[in-house]
């Protein structure tokens, strides 16, 4: 663990719910973004230690040259070194071709660099990607393929009898090393590659029926812990826009201000006690609406809304298990099973584990070592919303 997570894990540690108003805004600031992230990244794969934007700039250039990969495709350099949001994933994939990583090392990169998943290999050029990294061809080797492949059709996913699941494409990918028998796998398999993130949506149509059923973890949440919860509309309890609040800890009156339907965006933009990377893409109403109907959507937004969930069943089991009396309070490794178990259903959707430097993983995190994690992190909630109300009632 480097000491830039290390300082990132301590602090999560360390932050009790008394102190987050005085101490919470601090740490926000001390998240990396981009830019940063990549400073570090390439210190420690051949950038001689020392050199500044300009100098790190030069190296990725060189970089960039020597792997073939054309000189324009770099003018942003500098931008991708210095501003906390400066490129895209494109960018992400020629930087990993021009500093000749391995499979692991490109997936390391995209967690701790650009806090997003690496290899979608249910999309064609990141399938070419793969297999070209994991086989040592170049980057023009990439572009060629590319050039001889036509863009599947985009639609929804499947019935799960007809699916071609990720797996089953990555064990293709890692056992061919022939480009035309690559190129034949595509065409062959053309319509397949129209729909992407199958296991995540899957998961989190699993996840929303144990949550939102007529007996599922909401309901009997609202059964047993009456007095903790808010309460809702009654005659909308188990509707998605409730469900949501609840899991969040906020209730019709927390939201009541925000002149938008359904929506707690307003509450979001504080940078102060929320950074920019866990503001964007988080799972709101229309999002998880979108998603149970199997459509596509941003990676980061997925992953999120997976975190999120798998949170809130975890902790809503453990409390609706207690033998003695159903309590939000953890047991002793408690925690260890929570993030293990977020690990497991991340990893087995195609998306990188838990991660400390993730401003977003690290609300989790924290609230996770708490005496009860789902309270602290509805505590989290509540202060944003309040801020946003004290902000707004003063306009």
């Amino acid at each position: 663990m480097d000491s830039y997570t290390e300082k990132l894990t301590v602090e999560a540690a360390e932050l009790y719910e008394y102190d987050t108003v005085e101490r919470l805004p601090e740490i926000i600031a001390s998240f990396r973004g981009h830019g940063a992230a990549l400073s570090d990244f390439l210190d420690s794969h051949g950038c001689p230690r020392g050199n500044d934007s300009e100098g790190k700039a030069a190296f990725l250039k060189d970089k960039f040259k020597s792997a073939g990969i054309d000189p324009a495709k770099a003018r942003n350099v500098v931008k991708w070194l210095t501003e906390p949001n400066g490129f895209e994933r494109e960018t992400g994939f020629r930087i990993a071709f021009s500093l000749d990583l391995t499979v692991e090392e490109t997936n390391e990169f995209f967690r701790t660099v650009m806090l997003d998943r690496s290899f979608d290999c249910h999309t064609i050029r990141e399938a070419i990607y793969y297999y070209c990294i994991y086989h040592g061809k170049d980057y023009r080797t990439a572009e060629k393929l590319l050039s001889e492949i036509p863009q599947p059709k985009k639609g929804p996913v499947p019935n799960s009898t007809d699916v071609l699941y990720t797996k089953n494409i990555v064990v293709f990918l890692q056992n061919c090393s022939d480009d035309e028998l690559l190129l034949n796998y595509f065409r062959e398999n053309l319509a397949q590659f129209g729909y992407n993130q199958v296991k995540a949506k899957e998961y989190i149509k699993l996840l929303w029926k144990n949550i939102s059923s007529p007996n599922g973890l909401a309901a009997q949440e609202r059964k047993y812990f009456p007095v903790s919860l808010k309460p809702a509309s009654a005659e909308e309890s188990d509707s998605t826009w409730n469900i949501y609040l609840q899991i969040l800890g906020l209730d019709l009156e927390d939201v009541k201000s925000i002149e938008a339907d359904r929506t707690i965006k307003p509450i979001l933009n504080n940078a102060v006690f929320m950074h920019q990377f866990t503001a964007e893409n988080f799972p709101n109403r229309q999002s998880i609406e979108k998603m149970l109907r199997g459509e596509s959507t941003q990676n980061d937004l997925i992953r999120k809304t997976l975190i999120l969930f798998v949170f809130y069943q975890f902790w809503m089991n453990t409390a609706l298990t207690q033998k003695a009396h159903k309590s939000y309070e953890a047991g002793k490794y408690d925690r260890e099973r929570c993030l293990t178990e977020l690990d497991q259903y991340l990893l087995d959707a195609g998306f990188p584990e838990m991660y400390a430097g993730n401003p977003f993983d690290w609300i989790f995190i924290w609230a996770a070592g708490r005496e009860s994690p789902m309270q602290a992190f509805r505590s989290y909630w509540q202060l944003l919303s309040a801020e946003y109300s004290e902000k707004k009632n003063a306009l």
